[in-house]
């Protein structure tokens, strides 16, 4: 005789939770060796994580019950000058210039606070390193720019060339300016 062809059992599933705790329900069957091996106490971690699952589970089907909201974006029409700048700069600083360096950087923050445009500037010197993480806040590129090329700010270029271990990295970033606007009333 040739091989037997199995049974097939027709299950009807009414979507996709009916689905979970069906196969969830057939893996914990009595016929499951894996079943038999938490049963018998060698895998006391499985029962933490059977609860994680189980927790898990809970929140897939609350997640499932609630009805998901999709609203279009609002198109925002902005001017050139409606964005915001943000300049990160960060500064690795050699051991033997750290007090002159924090000598020059005060010196710049003191002159580029009162400058027309900056909005803000924050420092932040990562722990047990000499390395430093400048942020600014100008209102636009140009005004950026123009704060570039000030004697203030190419005293303090020229000084970093001795300061630092490496070259300054500079990341910046536009922002809508009623980001700003937001944030800061």
């Amino acid at each position: 005789q040739g091989p037997v062809k199995p049974e097939v059992l027709s299950i009807q599933i009414s979507g996709r939770r009916s689905n979970r705790r069906l196969q969830r329900n057939n893996s914990l069957s009595p016929n499951n060796p894996l079943l038999s091996l938490v049963n018998s106490g060698v895998y006391d971690e499985d029962c933490q994580w059977t609860i994680q699952v189980n927790r898990l589970q809970k929140l897939i089907d609350r997640l499932e019950q609630k009805e998901i909201r999709m609203e279009p974006v609002e198109e925002e029409v902005l001017e050139s000058k409606s964005h915001i700048l943000i300049v990160q700069r960060q500064l690795s600083v050699l051991e033997e210039e750290l007090e002159e360096f924090r000598l020059a950087l005060r010196q710049y923050m003191d002159c580029a606070c009162v400058q027309t445009g900056c909005l803000h500037i924050a420092v932040q010197r990562l722990a047990n390193e000499s390395r430093f993480i400048l942020y600014e806040f100008w209102e636009h590129n140009s005004v950026w720019k123009n704060h570039l090329q000030t004697n203030y700010s190419k005293t303090f270029q020229r000084g970093n060339v001795d300061f630092l271990e490496t070259p300054e990295t500079i990341t910046t970033m536009l922002v809508p300016a009623s980001w700003w606007v937001l944030n800061n009333n």
